[in-house]
């Protein structure tokens, strides 16, 4: 259950990223998981949440967004820095700073 609920928590910052930055509910609070995920770990649970929002917008398998998903999330934390990389840690969202870069890793990777 805990593992739904952090997946769900960064489905949410990575919709909210994708959706035009439309805002974070004023509940939102983040998984307390993520202030001390490696990067590895923060790479793999946004490419599991590209996944599934690649998916509601297509008819993609998981099995052919794995490539893609994986290109965004390595592209997209490795062009944050530190402080954004912090700020996502803390906040469970992007920061708007982060936000331009994450569009281009999808675009790079030829995800919309």
């Amino acid at each position: 259950m805990l593992r739904f609920a952090s997946r769900a928590v960064m489905a949410l910052g990575f919709v909210a990223l994708v959706a035009g930055c439309q805002g974070v509910p004023g509940d939102f609070k983040p998984d307390p998981k993520l202030k001390t995920a490696s990067m590895g770990q923060l790479q793999s649970g946004v490419r599991d949440v590209c996944i599934k929002a690649q998916r509601a917008k297509s008819s993609s398998s998981t099995a052919e967004l794995t490539k893609s998903c994986g290109c965004y999330s390595g592209k997209a934390l490795k062009s944050m820095d530190k402080g954004e990389i912090d700020f996502y840690r803390s906040n469970g969202f992007f920061a708007d700073s982060a936000r331009p870069k994450a569009q281009a890793a999808l675009n790079s990777c030829g995800l919309s």
